[in-house]
C-alpha cells in the first residue's frame, strides 16, 4: 500500500517549517525560535511556496562543475539483488515522482552526498516525512552565534531517538608547510573556519553536492585532519523503514567552497584512506555498480566519497545481505564501521605525535609543547564526546532491532537501561544498553561489522581517546615542572651574577668612598700637603673593612655577640659574689637574718596578743 502523494507535498513540508520558525513563546507553549535560521535558507528559493519558477530559483545553488555528480543514491532491497537509483542535483522533481518508500518486509537507505538546496530539502522531508528537527542539526552552521537558537544545542538525547550522528576523519599528508610556526597558524585557521561556515555555508555561494568541513586541525608540520559527519535518520513508512543518510563527502574538496584546507591541498597534500579490514575480505572482489570515473579525477580522493558507490558489494561483502533489508541496525552497520575505522586512524596519529612531544619535553629541547599538547586535549575531548554519541547510536539502534526480532513493534515508554539498578527493594537488576546488545542472537558474533564487535570496539575507542587526552595532561605537567626548573636555574645562574657584581661593588665603594673623601675642598688632614700614599692609607684599611664585612655572616655575627654578652654578664656576676665573700658587714647581715624553718618566739607572740 502506497502513500498518497497528496498528503504531504513539499510545499506543504516549507509551509510547515515556516509555520513553525513564527510560533513565539508568548503565543505558543512550543516556540520555534531556533527554526528562524532554516528558514530563511529555504526561503532563498522562492519557488517552494509558488509554482511559478523563475529564471533565478532555476540557477541558485546550481553548481559551476560540468562534471557529473550523483547528488542523491537509493538502494532498495529486493528479493535477490539490490535496485540502485542515483538522481544529479537538477532531478529533485523525478525524485519526487518515480521514488516509492519502501513497503512491506523490504528496506531503503538514501544517501545525500553532499550540500543540497531547499528543494531537496522539501521534496526529501515531505516524502519520508522526516522531522525537520534533522536538517536543522545538520545544517547547525546556518546558526553562526549561539544566541540565534537559544541555546537548544545539543538538545535532550531522548528528545529524538531516531536521529544520529557519526564522525569521519581523513588524515591530510604534505611535505613541511614551512612561513609560519604552527601556534600562529592554528590561530589562524580557527578564525578562517569560523569565516567558512559564514561567508560559505550560510550563503548562496555553495552548491548542490559540494562537500562540507565541520572542523580542521593542524597536528604538525606534516599532518592535518578534517572533519565531517555523516547524520542518520530512521524512518518507518508503510510497515518497512528507510534510512536517510545524509553525507559531508560530497564533490571533491578542491572543487568545493574554500577553507583552512585549502593552502594544504594547494602543497600538494596526500588524503590518506580509511582502511578497512575483513576476515575475508581478500578473497572477495568488489564491483562499482555507478559511474567508476566519479571520484578518479578528484586530486583529494576520499575513501568516504565513493562509499554510497559501492554499498551494496560492501553489504555483500561483510555478510549482512541477509539481515539487511530487514533490519536497519544491520543496514547502518558498514557507515559506523567506517567511522570507528577513520577513528582509530586519527588516534594513532595522535598518539605516534604526542609521544613525540613528551619526548621532545623529556630532551629539554626548546619548543612550544604546552601549547601544542593542550591544542591536542581540546580535540581529544571533542572526539571523546563524539564517540560517546556514536555508542549510544549504536545501542538505540541495537535495543530497536531486538525489540523487532522479538515481535515488540511498540517502544517502551521506559528503557529497560534507564532504571536505576538500585532502585526499590523489590526492583530486579535491569540490564544495559550494553547488555541489551549483546544478547542479539543473530548478530551476536565477534567482528569488525557485528553490534557486539563494533560496541566493544567504541568503547575502546572512547576509553583510548580519553587515556591520550590524559596524557596530553601530563604532558603539560611534566612541560610545566621542565619550565619551573627552568626557570630556577635561570634564577640561581642570575643571583651568581648578582654575587660577582656584590663583590666588584664591596671592592670598588671603598675606593670610591677614599677618592670622594680626598677630594673635598676642605683642609682634612693637611690636605694642601698630603702626600700620594695618604690615598692608600686610608683606601686599604676601609677595602678591608668593607671586604670583611661583606663576608661576615651577620647570623654568626650576632652569636658571637649573643655569646659574648653572656660572658661578660658572667663575669661581672662572679665578681658581685667574690667582692661579697671579702666584705664581713655583708656577712654579719646575712647571719641576722631570720631562718625560714625558725619559729617565732613565743614572748613576742603573747605580748602581741
Amino acid at each position: 500500500m502506497e502513500r498518497k502523494k497528496s498528503a504531504f507535498t513539499p510545499e506543504n513540508y516549507t509551509r510547515a517549517i515556516v509555520s513553525l520558525s513564527r510560533r513565539f513563546s508568548g503565543t505558543s507553549v512550543f516556540p520555534g525560535n531556533n527554526y528562524i535560521d532554516i528558514r530563511e535558507w529555504m526561503l532563498q528559493d522562492r519557488s517552494l511556496l509558488s509554482s511559478a519558477k523563475l529564471e533565478e530559483d532555476a540557477i541558485l545553488f546550481a553548481s559551476k562543475s560540468e562534471k557529473p555528480h550523483d547528488l542523491v543514491v537509493i538502494y532498495n532491497s529486493g528479493e535477490r539483488k539490490w535496485d540502485v537509483q542515483q538522481f544529479s542535483q537538477e532531478q529533485h522533481e523525478a525524485f519526487s515522482a518515480t521514488t516509492s518508500v519502501p513497503a512491506g518486509d523490504s528496506g531503503q537507505i538514501v544517501f545525500i552526498r553532499g550540500f543540497i538546496s531547499p528543494s531537496w530539502v522539501s521534496v526529501i522531508g515531505s516524502k519520508y516525512n522526516i522531522d525537520p528537527e534533522f536538517f536543522r542539526r545538520h545544517m547547525d552552521y546556518l546558526s553562526a552565534s549561539v544566541e540565534r537558537h537559544s541555546y537548544s544545542f545539543p538538545s535532550l538525547a531522548s528528545s529524538s531517538n531516531n536521529i544520529f550522528r557519526l564522525c569521519v576523519s581523513t588524515i591530510l599528508h604534505r611535505d613541511d608547510f614551512g612561513g609560519q610556526d604552527l601556534q600562529s597558524q592554528r590561530s589562524g585557521q580557527s578564525i578562517e573556519l569560523a569565516s567558512y561556515k559564514i561567508q560559505q555555508l550560510g550563503s548562496t555561494r555553495v552548491s548542490c553536492g559540494d562537500s562540507v568541513v565541520r572542523e580542521h586541525s593542524t597536528v604538525c608540520s606534516s599532518f592535518s585532519v578534517i572533519e565531517q559527519w555523516i547524520s542518520l535518520c530512521i524512518t518507518k513508512t508503510n510497515g518497512s523503514w528507510a534510512v536517510i543518510a545524509w553525507m559531508d563527502q560530497g564533490r571533491p574538496l578542491e572543487q568545493s567552497p574554500p577553507g583552512p584546507w585549502t593552502s594544504h591541498i594547494e602543497s600538494m597534500a596526500t588524503p590518506l584512506p580509511i582502511l578497512q579490514h575483513h576476515p575475508r575480505m581478500a578473497f572477495r572482489t568488489t564491483n562499482n555498480r555507478l559511474d567508476p570515473d566519479a571520484n578518479a579525477s578528484a586530486e583529494v580522493q576520499q575513501s568516504t566519497a565513493i562509499l554510497p558507490l559501492q554499498y551494496d558489494s560492501l553489504i555483500a561483502l561483510v555478510d549482512l545481505a541477509r539481515r539487511a533489508p530487514q533490519d536497519p541496525l544491520s543496514m547502518c552497520i558498514p557507515l559506523f564501521a567506517h567511522a570507528a575505522f577513520s577513528e582509530v586512524q586519527f588516534l594513532n596519529l595522535m598518539n605516534t605525535i604526542i609521544q613525540i612531544q613528551i619526548n621532545t619535553i623529556v630532551e629539554g629541547v626548546p619548543t612550544d609543547a604546552l601549547g601544542t599538547l593542550q591544542y591536542f586535549s581540546n580535540i581529544l575531548n571533542r572526539h571523546a564526546q563524539q564517540l560517546k554519541d556514536s555508542t549510544r547510536a549504536l545501542c538505540k539502534l541495537a535495543e530497536r532491532s531486538s525489540q523487532g526480532l522479538n515481535g515488540a513493534k511498540a517502544e517502551s515508554p521506559m528503557p529497560k537501561s534507564a532504571v536505576p539498578p538500585g532502585l526499590g527493594m523489590g526492583t530486579r537488576r535491569q540490564p544495559s544498553e550494553t547488555e541489551t546488545v549483546r544478547n542479539v542472537g543473530p548478530n551476536s558474533s565477534d567482528g569488525a561489522f557485528t553490534t557486539k564487535g563494533l560496541l566493544e570496539d567504541y568503547g575502546e575507542l572512547h576509553v583510548r581517546c580519553i587515556n591520550l587526552s590524559k596524557m596530553c595532561t601530563q604532558g603539560i605537567t611534566l612541560a610545566m615542572n621542565k619550565a619551573t626548573i627552568e626557570e630556577s636555574r635561570k634564577a640561581i645562574e642570575q643571583s651568581e651574577r648578582l654575587k660577582k657584581l656584590t663583590l666588584l661593588a664591596t671592592l670598588f665603594i671603598p675606593l670610591t668612598f677614599s677618592s670622594s673623601l680626598l677630594g673635598m675642598n676642605i683642609d682634612l688632614l693637611g690636605q694642601n700637603a698630603v702626600r700620594f700614599w695618604w690615598f692608600f692609607v686610608l683606601c686599604v684599611p676601609v677595602t678591608l673593612f668593607a671586604y670583611i664585612l661583606y663576608l661576615w655572616d651577620f647570623q654568626v655575627l650576632r652569636r658571637c655577640w649573643l655569646r659574648f654578652w653572656k660572658r661578660c654578664r658572667g663575669v661581672r656576676r662572679d665578681m658581685t659574689v667574690g667582692r661579697s665573700d671579702k666584705d664581713p658587714s655583708h656577712i654579719h647581715s646575712i647571719r641576722a637574718l631570720p631562718s625560714p624553718h625558725t619559729p617565732p618566739r613565743s614572748g613576742a607572740t603573747g605580748g602581741h596578743e
